[in-house]
């Protein structure tokens, strides 16, 4: 790397800090309640109900194990977004 690449490189760096200088929103902890109007509160109120749906359904077709229940239910993923209806040991959905 040459000297003009490298202080190119800084200065870009250093205007994307000063121009970008604000909280990164993925990374934003935030809390869900019941009136809240985050979209990701939603889609884990909708992951809630499709694994409290799947849990019924699996007691009425006669899996009446739990642990063979709950074996199923964390396979199971989402048929409208893909994600695992439960969360994973890395935090991600």
């Amino acid at each position: 790397m040459d000297r003009r690449h490298f202080l190119r490189v800084s200065a870009l760096a250093g205007l994307g800090i000063a121009v970008g200088g604000r909280e990164a929103a993925a990374l934003k902890r935030i809390e869900c309640g019941d009136d809240s109007t985050e979209s990701a509160c939603k889609r884990l109120a909708e992951h809630e109900g499709f694994l409290r749906d799947m849990d019924r359904m699996l007691a009425e077709k006669g899996v009446t194990d739990p642990a063979q229940r709950q074996a199923l239910l964390a396979a199971a993923t989402c048929p409208v977004c893909g994600l695992p209806l439960t969360p994973s040991a890395t935090g991600a959905f």
